[in-house]
């Protein structure tokens, strides 16, 4: 490998990456977009930005977990200097992504034959399960964990080429992973990949246990900084501890640890799927599109057996195939907070989250290249062959890339695809239903939102659907749903209100009564709770008068027309 090479490599690689990508800079705002960026006041101003240190990333409204400060400037410096325009944000995307794959050519490079690594940087830069974290803006947390931790990883890599690493080589990849913990959490990972690396791919061939002895002074000195993070944090998030609002069908059914960790064993067949044949894509990972476990069962087999398997390979590998070790462990290591297997994340599956893990996979597919091209040296024909199954695999990611960035354009083309991509996610027809009754189309609302329904007794859409009958005007309607939601979810009875003003429009005084003084003793709007009452206590004859000369009931905000992921 040359010099010369080298940087044609890199750059066919980033043509790859922008083949895949380029065409999202064209994308408005979606999903969550919304809510941390359009909606988020403290994103158009740059002013008090050090308060970013000291809030959650999400909004208090909004659940008032996450901590990534970094990744809250980096939208505020965006909005700023394009005006509020999409087209910063996205070009912003696409930049780091082209830069990440360019990156992982190169840590590639440092336990890979230059063939092989550009097979693995060539497949990282148009695998379309990368899409959900590019061409949705707030994406941006995960291409910038990893472009950090691919540097910091390289860094250490190309280092151990030459001998121990210097201590002005750990200042730098100690402040990279500082920086990349401030944009997101899951950056705490990277002392696991250093010291994963040194057992696997580093060339000194001293024993492991000396080697790692050396290493205890850095390792333990990145731990600090780890501890120090989580510590800032903590002071910061509700509940402090994870820090994560758990997936909601986690909080309705009656769950728990061991659950979720059968849930997250059911679901590893999706992810080996999406990093090895992401055909399907979809918004929406949630029941019935998949299952949440209630104890063991056979559903959680197929999982259970692929995780064993994946163990038993990394170990056969260990020594035969030290790169190969590494990629599996750089997988498994990436994806683990947020697996649920460790603590509650907020989904069950998510595509962007594979961001970072698809480098080890990538890794690990590579490195069958070398052994693959001795068995082809002197076939012609088999080499050509090889080639081109490479070829149709790159051409296919980019195809497959460049449709899916389409659908994240905007709200109406991503809902409505949501539903099309996974027809039993009830997530899917919750989040086009609150769509719909957005923009005042209330038949197909109420339609995706009963759907939703019948595919899981979700509280927050029933609590939902029934604000939205209120505002109709169909109490009738809307109290049963009101009286099942607040049955599930106890935690939701401070926004019982809208069922006390359905009871006084049905003339349930007494029960109007009870609901709104439950909903003060639950933490509600004391004023807006004496108004009901004061309402209440005028009594079923009175209040149809007042009624009849045009006086209105206690007013309640409209209902809420979305939901964060």
């Amino acid at each position: 490998m040359t010099r010369r090479s080298w940087w044609l490599a890199a750059l066919v690689v980033a043509m790859l990456a922008l083949a895949a990508s380029a065409n999202s800079v064209v994308n408005g705002y979606a999903y969550d977009d919304n809510y941390l960026i359009v909606k988020a006041a403290r994103t158009h101003s740059f002013a008090g930005w050090w308060r970013d240190f000291g809030q959650t990333y999400w909004p208090r409204d909004w659940g008032g977990d996450g901590y990534r400060p970094l990744t809250a400037i980096a939208f505020r410096l965006q909005w700023a200097l394009g005006g509020g325009s999409p087209v910063v944000f996205h070009t912003v995307n696409i930049v780091l992504h082209t830069a990440t794959s360019i990156a992982v050519l190169w840590i590639a490079c440092g336990i890979l034959p230059f063939a092989a690594a550009s097979v693995v940087a060539a497949l990282y830069a148009v695998h379309p399960v990368h899409v959900e974290a590019i061409a949705n803006v707030v994406g941006q947390s995960e291409l910038w964990v990893a472009l950090l931790t691919v540097l910091a990883v390289g860094l250490y890599v190309h280092g151990r080429l030459t001998g121990p690493i210097s201590w002005r080589r750990w200042l730098c990849i100690g402040s990279l992973y500082v920086v990349s913990c401030f944009f997101k959490e899951h950056a705490i990972v990277l002392p696991a990949l250093l010291l994963l690396a040194e057992a696997t791919v580093a060339t000194d061939r001293a024993p492991l246990s000396r080697r790692l002895a050396q290493l205890r002074l850095p390792v333990l000195i990145l731990a600090a900084v780890a501890v120090a993070f989580l510590w800032a944090r903590s002071r910061v998030v509700l509940g402090g501890g994870a820090g994560f609002v758990p997936y909601l069908p986690f909080q309705v059914v009656k769950f728990t640890g061991t659950d979720r960790v059968l849930t997250a064993i059911g679901v590893v067949p999706e992810w080996l799927r999406l990093i090895l044949w992401p055909a399907r894509l979809a918004t929406e990972y949630s029941p019935q599109y998949v299952d949440i476990a209630q104890g063991p069962s056979v559903a959680q087999l197929p999982g259970l057996l692929v995780l064993v398997g994946t163990l038993g390979l990394f170990v056969v590998c260990w020594r035969r195939s030290p790169v190969t070790a590494f990629g599996i462990g750089w997988f498994v290591l990436t994806l683990l907070p947020a697996s649920n297997f460790l603590v509650p994340a907020g989904f069950i599956v998510a595509e962007r989250t594979l961001l970072l893990p698809s480098v080890g996979a990538m890794i690990a597919v590579g490195s069958v290249v070398p052994g693959l091209y001795e068995r082809l040296e002197r076939r012609r024909v088999a080499q050509l062959a090889a080639g081109g199954v490479l070829a149709i695999l790159v051409g296919l990611g980019i195809a497959r890339s460049y449709t899916r960035n389409r659908v994240w354009r905007d709200d109406d083309t991503l809902f409505r695809q949501s539903v099309l991509d996974a027809p039993d996610s009830y997530r899917a027809h919750y989040l086009l239903g609150q769509y719909f009754f957005e923009r005042t189309q209330h038949a197909y609302g109420e339609q995706h939102l009963r759907r939703a329904l019948a595919l899981f007794p979700d509280p927050v859409t029933m609590y939902n659907l029934a604000e939205h009958y209120r505002e109709a005007g169909w109490c009738r309607a809307a109290i049963p749903l009101y009286r099942s939601a607040f049955a599930i979810a106890s935690n939701m009875r401070k926004s019982q209100y809208g069922l006390a003003v359905c009871l006084l429009e049905t003339l349930e005084m007494d029960e109007a009564r009870k609901v709104a003084l439950s909903a003060i003793r639950w933490g509600a709007d004391v004023r807006k709770g004496r108004e009901i009452i004061a309402a209440a206590n005028l009594g079923r004859d009175s209040l149809t008068a007042r009624r009849a000369r045009g006086d209105t009931l206690p007013r309640l905000p409209s209902p809420a027309t979305s939901a964060r992921r």
